[in-house]
């Protein structure tokens, strides 16, 4: 199993590691994907509560048909990588913890040009990576964000169209007397129930299981650190580096008033694709759009860099 061990405290962070190859024939492999794939990694940060397999169904494709080096990362706590390590002390876990786990995992597979590809809460730590991280800052060619949880996921007098304190008390309640109930009664209005966006049961059923699987302690504390960090003067570094930012017009959890309209305004080179009747979880509900969006990233120039590779 592809696990590195954090220097933080001695955890092991799981990471997904897809690679295009040439044998066997790729399934559905366009031929302009096969003689000329983007060059460029892409490393996948995934939103809280998930883990890497939130982007199962981007991964694949993007890596199959499209011939792109794919890296999904389980957060500690999330999927299968440990909350907490050998050397690990109490209460030190922190937004640049899971910052730092990215960046060892980076330097690790020793990953040449990338862009990050993240979701909520994942934004904010692409960013504080690229911030804490000279290689990373290097070879970084790019964001894609996808409902970011920023610049502040808490609702203050000057963002009052963030989520409020009482919203998410009453969400770490519900997931602390009954988590199962409550993830499934809470799923269909992160993919755009409200919208009237309807995803089938036997696909909720596995986003449950992908909720159910994170550790009970790390789903707690996420959100105590992302409700006490403030990104809005950290947003500004991004001032020239390439930003994608796709949001949902129907966003219950992050709205564009609250979120993305912040960061147009705090990075001026951010470009916004709004999707109609989208929710949180664009990235399943209008996947093909996404995989879209991703491509035409790398392939337009809009990446830092966008050279060729033969597959």
């Amino acid at each position: 199993m592809p696990y590195i061990t954090s220097p933080v405290d001695g955890i092991q962070l799981f990471y997904r590691d897809y690679t295009p190859a040439k044998v066997p024939q790729p399934f559905y492999a366009t031929e302009a994907a096969l003689t000329s794939a983007p060059q460029l990694t892409l490393v996948f940060i995934h939103g809280w509560p998930m883990s890497s397999r939130m982007y199962d169904h981007l991964m694949l494709p993007l890596c199959e048909t499209h011939r792109i080096r794919c890296i999904g990362v389980d957060r500690r706590g999330f999927g299968k990588s440990d909350w907490s390590g050998p050397n690990a002390k109490p209460a030190e876990v922190t937004y640049e913890t899971f910052a730092e786990d990215t960046i060892h995992i980076i330097e690790r597979l020793k990953l040449e040009d990338f862009v990050f590809v993240a979701a909520s809460m994942g934004c904010g730590e692409t960013l504080l990576a690229w911030e804490g991280s000279e290689l990373v800052k290097r070879h970084c060619k790019g964001f894609i964000w996808m409902g970011p949880a920023l610049p502040y996921p808490l609702q203050t007098a000057e963002n009052p169209s963030a989520p409020s304190r009482e919203l998410w008390d009453s969400i770490l309640t519900g997931l602390r007397t009954a988590r199962a109930t409550f993830a499934r009664a809470s799923l269909p209005n992160v993919f755009g129930a409200l919208a009237g966006v309807e995803v089938d049961t036997p696909t909720l059923a596995r986003f449950e299981s992908i909720v159910d699987d994170a550790d009970s302690l790390a789903m707690e504390r996420c959100v105590q650190i992302i409700t006490s960090y403030d990104f809005t003067e950290k947003l500004k570094a991004l001032a020239g580096t390439p930003l994608l930012v796709l949001q949902g017009d129907s966003d219950q959890s992050m709205p564009y008033e609250a979120g993305t309209k912040w960061i147009e305004a705090l990075v001026p080179n951010t470009q916004v694709s709004l999707y109609e009747k989208a929710g949180h979880g664009l990235y399943l509900t209008h996947a093909e759009q996404v995989v879209e969006e991703i491509l035409g990233f790398l392939r337009d120039g809009r990446a830092e860099s966008s050279l060729m590779r033969d597959p």
